[in-house]
């Protein structure tokens, strides 16, 4: 339920279920009062007589015993001189708080009830004589409130005799001023009925998640970001819980990778320390040497010079390669996408890096299983970057000669697919999904006998997937590993002049092979 319609239901709540518990409550305390009087008086009686508080309902209450009474007067006046009878009568009477009256010539013979009769005295009702005027009711009100039926008779000496029934309305029904206490009473509960249920169900939807929102931006704040925040109803809090839970989510994952970028910068800057020692300490050794004249001989002169230019060049790689990440860190790169035929940029690539790989012993080869006219869309600078790292990468974990490498080309109808297979000491398996992560290396794993920044298929993958593309991974310990990475083609399923799809085009005249035989320089 929304906020908005909680608070509508809370509103209504307050007003109508207070009504609705005083409608209650005056309903069981009419229903008990017109039980006690079902029971008390022997008739039945309804809630709308006690609410009208009706002459008639007062009347028929002790109807029974008026007209007992008054067959007995009319048959025999001469019973209400046996005092006995009387008194017997009286006593029956008093349960439905009622009691006997007798007035003989004016003067009050007897007298059911002493304490209450002082209320009314004075005004009870004259003789009317044996008609059936006598027999009707009186109401009397004031200090006391009473109900009066009166039965005129004739005494033995022929004189006025009248036998008054009075009933004491005071304890028949309740007076208005219990029945208002009864109300406020009811309402009072009524309202801290309300007043609870409505507090009790706003803390569990608002109060409650709230507290806990509170409770789990203190832990935030205070770095604790494992604490859990669940998501109640689908209301507007529960949203709040829902964007919460996803910022806490979200700040973990920062703090995770702040963290793990801070461990890779550590061991980053370990391994860099560690690689760029290597060379220093050549360069400076071979400098020495030269300086002390130990390098006598031109040809040992020139042997030093090619080294320390090598371990220079080694140093210039690294640093040019940690310039490059920190612009892919930084969002920096810029990327020139042309749409170029794959065939005529291996050319130019595989020209260089073919004579360099032969005069180290390399075996190269590279295959085109695609048709000569394949675009694709790419910056060929950087996917130039892509090969030579991943060639490098080759080369640096070659433990076997000759070392061979391949190079294929496959497409699809949405991409071109370039692979990298060497024969060299492979990656085990469980470093296999690692391989692409930024500062790894497998020196240890791999038996190297070269470090490195870790920062080389960190770049590829970055490059890639700038394009676009996808790179992965396959490998066989001891036997070789492949690289392969994919670039979108220039507009999908493009078809070649003559009709006919890339693979077919592929098979026809496409498939080039180009070997290179080692050479020993």
């Amino acid at each position: 339920m929304r906020l908005k319609k909680r608070i509508l239901v809370s509103i209504i709540l307050c007003l109508l279920l207070p009504l609705l518990l005083i409608a209650v409550v005056v309903w069981l305390i009419l229903h008990f009062q017109v039980q006690l009087l079902s029971a008390s008086y022997n008739r039945s009686t309804n809630m709308i007589e006690v609410i009208q508080n009706s002459p008639s309902l007062f009347e028929g209450l002790v109807k029974d015993d008026f007209n007992e009474l008054l067959a007995t007067v009319r048959t025999n006046p001469l019973t209400l001189s046996d005092d006995a009878w009387v008194a017997k009568r009286n006593k029956e009477l008093k349960d439905k708080f009622s009691f006997l009256c007798i007035r003989e010539n004016g003067e009050i013979t007897y007298v059911g009830d002493e304490e209450f009769y002082e209320t009314v005295a004075g005004r009870l009702p004259e003789y009317r004589g044996d008609d059936s005027a006598s027999e009707k009711s009186m109401f009397l009100e004031g200090e006391s409130h009473a109900l009066i039926r009166q039965i005129d008779y004739r005494t033995e000496n022929d004189g006025e005799g009248t036998l008054f029934l009075i009933t004491d309305i005071n304890h028949l029904l309740p007076q208005w001023r219990r029945t208002l206490i009864e109300a406020l009473v009811a309402l009072l509960a009524a309202l801290i009925v309300t007043t609870v249920i409505v507090v009790t169900w706003l803390y569990r939807s608002i109060v409650r998640p709230l507290t806990e929102l509170s409770h789990a931006a203190n832990q935030i704040s205070e770095g604790n970001l494992d604490g859990e925040v669940k998501v109640g109803k689908k209301d507007e809090i529960g949203q709040l819980q829902l964007d919460f839970e996803a910022m806490r989510r979200h700040l973990k994952e920062l703090s995770e990778q702040q963290l793990r970028y801070q461990q890779e910068s550590q061991e980053m800057i370990s391994n860099i320390s560690h690689d760029m020692k290597t060379p220093l300490t050549a360069i400076r050794g071979y400098s020495e040497g030269l300086l002390d004249g130990v390098a006598d001989t031109p040809a040992k002169q020139e042997r030093y010079y090619r080294t320390i230019n090598s371990k220079a060049a080694d140093m210039e790689r690294m640093v040019d390669e940690l310039g490059f990440y920190a612009k892919i860190e930084q969002n920096a790169m810029t990327y020139d996408f042309r749409r170029l035929s794959i065939h005529d940029f291996l050319e130019d690539c595989f020209a260089e890096l073919s004579l360099d790989l032969e005069t180290q012993g390399f075996d190269f080869s590279y295959e085109e299983r695609c048709a000569e006219n394949t675009e694709a869309l790419f910056d060929p600078e950087h996917i130039k970057r892509v090969i030579i790292n991943i060639i490098g990468n080759s080369v640096k974990y070659m433990d076997k000669t000759p070392g061979r490498i391949a190079v294929s080309v496959t497409e699809d109808p949405e991409w071109v697919w370039i692979a990298v297979t060497d024969n060299g000491c492979g990656i085990p398996e469980n470093d296999i999904p690692h391989v692409f992560d930024r500062f790894y290396r497998g020196d240890s794993s791999r038996g190297t006998k070269k470090g490195g920044s870790g920062l080389g298929l960190s770049i590829v993958k970055s490059i890639v997937e700038a394009h676009g593309g996808a790179v992965l991974a396959e490998s066989v310990t001891g036997e070789g590993t492949t690289i392969r990475f994919s670039l979108p083609k220039s507009s999908s399923g493009e078809r070649t002049a003559d009709g006919s799809d890339g693979n077919s085009a592929g098979e026809k005249g496409g498939k080039r092979w180009k070997k290179r035989k080692d050479k020993q320089s």
